[in-house]
């Protein structure tokens, strides 16, 4: 009889052993998906920060709009927008881009290098030159961000335009 109360407890200890295991693994299994979701989720709000920037302009405040997007990006991007000088019609025809993003998805994450899928809005204004009425288009844009990450934040290195859809464009009264 002692001989069987031994294995028992030696089985029950083993079965403890493995719940122990069971419930540390579930709880580091957590710990890494909570994680993870929290990068997807800056991933996501620096990918529609920047389109948000890119998709945004006054024509009363054209440094602003560089000076923005160079904040927000990295590399050759940073580089490229640094170096760009905004088109003086922009001043005389009064343009001005607002934008709104509708949706973001994260497609790859690893390690310091994602990539996001925005989906946005933009509502363009500007007086035409040869009327000099007011015309107005609303355009859907999805556009691509690779992105890195650099001192804690993500910033974009990359853009690609992968379709856009234009409103027709039309007089305002």
């Amino acid at each position: 009889m002692i001989a069987g109360r031994g294995a028992a407890i030696a089985v029950l200890g083993l079965a403890g052993l493995l719940l122990a295991i069971a419930v540390t693994s579930a709880w580091s299994g957590a710990t890494r998906l909570g994680s993870r979701a929290d990068e997807r989720e800056a991933v996501e709000l620096a990918a529609a920060g920047f389109v948000v920037a890119y998709g945004t302009f006054d024509y009363r405040d054209p440094g602003g709009y560089t000076t923005r997007l160079v904040g927000l990006t990295t590399g050759e991007l940073r580089r490229a927008i640094a170096a760009a000088a905004i088109d003086p019609a922009a001043a005389v025809q009064q343009r001005s881009i607002g934008a709104a993003v509708e949706q973001v998805t994260v497609t790859a994450l690893a390690g310091d290098v994602a990539v996001a899928t925005v989906e946005a809005t933009q509502h363009r204004r500007w007086i035409d030159p040869a009327s000099g009425q007011l015309v107005e288009e609303q355009v859907r844009q999805r556009v691509s961000c690779r992105l890195v990450r650099e001192d804690g934040r993500w910033l974009v290195i990359e853009l690609l335009l992968l379709s856009q859809q234009s409103g027709i464009a039309r007089g305002a009264r």
